[in-house]
């Protein structure tokens, strides 16, 4: 068996809300006998991967599956093994800059929802 690096793309769905669209990229790590395995696997477990779920207002979140967008082989998994690097030359470097702490608030938005979603479950 091999260990591949599989690309997916998700469009977050968040019930009649008034968000901008979103779309996630997951990047999972996945065994099979090779690429044309790997990559039946992948579509097939798509699906699965994301449960829906309430956001911190009561709002159901789901993901819609767009597609399997990369398969790459890697080396067998292990502590702090690279799996990606993307390379950025943005032509706006203080529009680049934001776009990464937009991304890191709502990571802290994320865990803070996640914090009270546990604390209300206890």
């Amino acid at each position: 068996m091999k260990w591949f690096m599989v690309k997916y793309i998700y469009q977050i769905v968040c019930s009649e809300g008034n968000y901008n669209t979103q779309f996630d990229e997951q990047f999972r790590l996945m065994q099979a006998p090779d690429i044309n395995d790997a990559f039946r696997k992948a579509e097939n477990q798509a699906d699965g991967f994301q449960l829906p779920f309430k956001n911190c207002i009561g709002e159901l979140v789901t993901w819609k599956f767009i597609c399997v967008a990369d398969i790459h082989e890697v080396q067998i998994p292990a502590d702090g093994v690279e799996v990606t690097s993307i390379l950025h030359e943005p032509e706006d470097i203080t529009a680049f800059l934001n776009a990464i702490e937009q991304r890191k608030l709502f990571l802290q938005q994320q865990i803070q929802c996640e914090n009270k979603n546990q604390d209300r479950n206890t």
